[in-house]
């Protein structure tokens, strides 16, 4: 039991963290003008799907944990493990968005700001959605597909069936796979490109080297998250299998889950936060008050 509660307690940490972490990203995409893109649009599309995964284990996940829960495959239990792989997918296919994002940007450049307008980026995040549900339809057979949390082992576990097999193996470990070596292949393009334009613009101007900043950081941003997924998938699907101690299974699945969506959130942070866009909005705020209370008076 005391196990179970230090494991809770991880589990809490981790997870509440990360949601703040991840609700401080939102808040710093929404007020950064330099994220008013395609780019800002993606990484908010894929935070608010970690905010989604670290949410379920606050309120699911850490209290089964600590209080040992005799039943987590039920009903409500198999939905919140279904919406679990909902977030799980959106993220993954975010982080494939995002490499073509910043692929497509350097490559092209000027055709980019219309293949990202607001309607096609709006139709790419609606996609993104739209794989990660019909990626989850099979669990809506409840009884032979789904995912329930083992507050006994620390872990998620799924069905013992044929379905369960088939979802786990093809359509998660796969799918997830594809997904990074598809990522690694078009970050390492977007790196070429970076390089050679690098080595051609030493003589640009001011704004095309300002340009040329921001898009390394953005490249940056999506290198760094894309460590970390595979860090993810890497623990989850091979670590996690090479001993069968219960904290070594719990570190590396569970608690490499929670880590992998908390430090999205913490890249995100890192990369764009400012304290002059808090206060730039506080401002404006008290200019507006000032204001209404002047035509008042």
């Amino acid at each position: 039991m005391l196990e179970s509660t230090l494991a809770a307690i991880i589990i809490f940490l981790v997870s509440s963290s990360g949601a703040a972490f991840n609700a401080l990203a939102m808040l710093t995409v929404l007020r950064s003008p330099h994220l008013m893109n395609a780019f800002g649009a993606l990484c908010f599309s894929h935070t608010i799907a970690n905010f989604g995964t670290l949410l379920v284990f606050i309120v699911w996940v850490f209290p089964a944990t600590l209080w040992q829960f005799d039943n987590t495959a039920t009903l409500f239990g198999r939905i919140l493990g279904q919406l679990q792989m909902l977030f799980w997918n959106a993220c993954c296919y975010s982080h494939l968005a995002i490499s073509f994002n910043r692929v497509i940007s350097i490559a092209m450049p000027t055709k980019a700001p219309q293949l990202f307008a607001f309607r096609p980026t709006a139709l790419v995040i609606g996609f993104i959605w739209t794989i990660a549900i019909a990626h989850i339809t099979p669990y809506f057979w409840y009884t032979t597909c789904f995912a329930a949390y083992s507050p006994e082992t620390w872990t998620w576990m799924w069905g013992n069936t044929l379905c369960g097999y088939v979802i786990t193996i093809y359509t998660d470990y796969y799918t997830s796979v594809a997904i990074f070596a598809m990522m690694s292949s078009v970050d390492l393009i977007t790196l070429t490109l970076l390089i050679a334009y690098h080595k051609r613009a030493a003589s640009s101007s001011t704004a095309s080297k300002s340009h040329r900043k921001m898009e390394i950081r953005f490249f940056m941003q999506s290198s760094l998250q894309g460590l970390i997924f595979f860090y993810e998938v890497f623990n989850f699907y091979y670590v996690t299998t090479l001993h069968t101690n219960r904290w070594f299974i719990f570190f590396t699945s569970t608690f490499a889950w929670m880590l992998c969506h908390c430090l999205d959130g913490l890249v995100v942070v890192i990369f764009h936060f400012r304290r002059r866009t808090i206060r730039r909005e506080s401002k404006i705020a008290s200019v507006a008050t000032i204001t209404i209370k002047s035509r008042i008076e």
